[in-house]
């Protein structure tokens, strides 16, 4: 598929943010930027879901509608491999080491079968917590390709407009809020955004964001900091906090482009492998180097973004080397490359 640039820039401009959200364990409060970033990072990845989904069939030539979904190739195999093998691999990878390492953790592991099947079927209680994005993201790939199929014929302007319509009120007045298997409630939650995501590639509302840009990002981004610091909370204040979040990544995106920079390119086709190998410098490099040398929380922040940036960087270029091989395409198929 031919590189979107603006879509590339998001994927590592989101994953960037994980990064940094992840990286203030020992912080005597939650710092601005934590609170920020959880704002909108994960509401901007489901956004970016529903877009490329939308700009893969285009490039396809192919509508959802009539996409193959059980064939070795298929739609849901596909979504399979890149989503759930790992999240089954990896987790099962980081049971073992976290529950020996309990003494260092936030959250102990105890070692029993139960407690392996139930974290895995209850993501908010992986090992890896922030793993929970993998199977909710699979669930709403599944709820989109069945529901293009069931609901062809209102496959227009007012048919998209009613259906956002029922999203935002999903959204607003989750019944599966205290849902907690497979995380359904965050699937309720997280359809809105990646049905925005799939319209707006539908719509090609991106690329009429023109014109005074820089004005633009200053006043999203100062409406961001606003909506996070002194806005009161009210219903429908999340979302409209993440969809600020959205419009502002987008923004430095198109802005980024303009100023032809390049700083970030080299993380290009690494977010994904960022975000699941991540954990494991993170946690080594807070959890456990925090713990034996007492260093200040900051130097182990720093330490746990440059490492949980770059080692998952180097590992994927690795397993991208070496995918022709027998052991590159086994590390391929278990983490989803």
């Amino acid at each position: 598929m031919q590189r979107n640039h603006l879509i590339s820039f998001l994927q590592v401009f989101g994953i960037l943010l994980v990064v940094i959200g992840h990286s203030c364990q020992g912080a005597p409060s939650e710092p601005l930027w934590f609170t920020w970033i959880y704002s909108f990072h994960m509401p901007l990845f489901m956004f970016i879901s529903g877009f490329l989904l939308r700009y893969g069939n285009e490039k396809k030539g192919m509508s959802l509608a009539v996409t193959p979904l059980y064939s070795s190739r298929g739609f849901i195999w596909k979504k399979v491999r890149r989503l759930l093998v790992p999240y089954v691999f990896i987790s099962t990878l980081a049971y073992l080491p976290k529950a020996l390492l309990n003494r260092f953790t936030v959250r102990p592991v105890e070692i029993s079968w139960d407690t392996y099947v139930h974290q895995l079927i209850y993501p908010w209680d992986n090992v890896i917590i922030f793993f929970w994005f993998l199977p909710t993201l699979f669930i709403i790939f599944l709820l989109a390709a069945y529901g293009a199929r069931l609901l062809r014929r209102f496959d227009t302007l007012r048919g998209h407009l009613v259906l956002l319509a029922a999203l935002l009120l999903l959204h607003l007045f989750n019944p599966a809020a205290h849902f907690r298997l497979m995380n359904l409630s965050g699937v309720a939650s997280y359809l809105i955004y990646f049905f925005l995501g799939y319209y707006c590639c539908h719509y090609r509302i991106i690329g009429r964001l023109t014109g005074h840009i820089h004005a633009a990002a200053v006043a999203s981004g100062l409406l961001s900091l606003a909506l996070v610091t002194v806005v009161p909370d009210f219903t429908g204040k999340d979302l409209i906090t993440a969809c600020n979040g959205i419009l502002l990544s987008i923004l430095l995106g198109k802005i980024y482009i303009c100023h032809r920079a390049h700083f970030l390119d080299h993380l290009y086709g690494a977010s994904y492998a960022i975000y699941l190998f991540s954990w494991f410098p993170q946690v080594a490099s807070q959890q456990v180097f925090l713990s034996l040398t007492h260093a200040p929380w900051q130097v182990g922040s720093v330490l746990a973004i440059m490492t949980g940036i770059y080692l998952p960087l180097l590992v994927y270029k690795l397993i991208v080397r070496y995918k022709s091989t027998r052991p590159g395409r086994v590390a391929a198929f278990l983490t989803g490359q």
